[in-house]
């Protein structure tokens, strides 16, 4: 994300949503969150619980879900509505 203005308005949820949206993996079923808690934790900088805490926060609104095998999430058709939207705040606010 090139403005950082976007941030006066983005929760740290959706922030990782959005680095989520950008770090997909194509597989013949869907593209899907292939990194471990763990490793969002590291890419992020903070705590294995913080990314937990997130990501349960992401289920519980419905903007990614469990696929596959454990470990694995998609993000749903409404994580990819809030991505749109958020985009479109970042072009009004970012001139």
């Amino acid at each position: 994300m090139t403005n950082n203005s976007i941030h006066t308005f983005a929760s740290e949820e959706y922030l990782l949503l959005l680095w989520l949206s950008e770090h997909l993996t194509e597989t013949k079923a869907a593209s899907i969150i292939k990194f471990s808690q763990s490793e969002i934790a590291q890419e992020q900088g903070c705590s294995p619980t913080t990314i937990n805490k997130r990501m349960q926060a992401l289920q519980r609104v419905k903007c990614i879900q469990p696929h596959g095998k454990k470990g694995n999430y998609i993000i749903t058709e409404t994580g990819n509505q809030v991505i749109k939207q958020m985009k479109q705040i970042e072009r009004l606010i970012g001139g």
